[in-house]
């Protein structure tokens, strides 16, 4: 079962396996597919409404090879139904957005990946959408292309709705202020990029004697104490903890802290615990 939003404005990232339903979930939010029960719905309206308000990157763009950039975007501009004059007038601003103005007239098969993945997000932002889904956008492609299309995608963030469904977690880490992680139909994980300390059961702490330790500082509130670096720390709590009851506790005993932070999970922990079968 899927039961999530989107706010204006917002990055999301759709994480999961493969077959998790991440394609299946987009293609019916683009009215590619019709779902067999429940509702889409965009501004409280049924999504089937506001088709040309969506602007839709497949993982596979069909190009074809022997057409300029410029050729490509007005006859997918054409089969969408876009006016013969708002096609003239934005052709050349978008190629330009998205950094091949000057490759207008190259055809489709003299493109690099990264490049063909540009002229992809141009073809979905040719008419100005509210809601841009990309699916894969970077995934196949080099270093070099990634870099092209990620830089992109920074400056469209700063304009658009985006929904990014990706298998590279560094790039979601990147772009998205939230993350819905799904597996196997359904959703398992909606995370809060700015706001995902977990249970703020762990603590990271920086001691400036930690030679003098000499054995974990544990407590009924502290069941385990583990070293990751020199200095470092790794506080775990039977509960959540207070950062200002820790820095006290540890002063008491004579130990001087010199940063306190909850431990962040980064996004990959996150979603492995997340899809894991154990």
């Amino acid at each position: 079962m899927f039961l999530f939003s989107i706010s204006k404005g917002e990055c999301v990232g759709l994480l999961g396996p493969n077959g998790a339903g991440k394609t299946t979930l987009i293609k019916c939010m683009t009215g590619i597919l019709h779902p067999e029960e429940g509702e889409i719905m965009f501004n409280s309206k049924a999504i089937i409404q506001h088709k040309r308000h969506i602007g839709y990157l497949s993982q596979y763009t069909d190009f074809k090879p022997w057409m300029t950039c410029e050729e490509s975007l007005l006859f997918f501009g054409k089969l969408s139904g876009l006016d013969r004059t708002f096609l003239k007038e934005n052709t050349t601003k978008v190629l330009e957005e998205v950094g091949l103005k000057d490759r207008k007239n190259d055809k489709v098969e003299q493109l690099s990946g990264g490049m063909k993945q540009r002229l992809g997000i141009a073809q979905a932002i040719l008419h100005q959408p509210l809601l841009l889904i990309l699916d894969e956008p970077v995934s196949a492609l080099d270093p070099i292309g990634r870099n092209e299309v990620k830089k992109l995608i920074a400056r469209l963030k700063k304009r658009a709705t985006i929904l990014l469904s990706t298998h590279i977690l560094d790039d979601a880490a990147t772009f998205c202020d939230r993350y819905i992680i799904i597996r196997k139909g359904t959703i398992v994980g909606d995370i809060d990029n700015e706001n995902n300390e977990s249970d703020r059961k762990r603590i990271i702490v920086e001691i400036e004697n930690a030679e003098s330790i000499k054995e974990p500082l544990t407590n009924s509130e502290i069941k385990e104490m583990e070293r990751i670096s020199k200095n470092t720390f790794l506080l775990t709590g039977t509960k959540k903890l207070d950062l200002t009851e820790v820095v006290a506790d540890f002063s008491q005993k004579g130990v001087d802290i010199v940063s306190i932070r909850f431990y962040k999970k980064e996004i990959e922990e996150i979603f492995l615990e997340m899809v894991s079968d154990t």
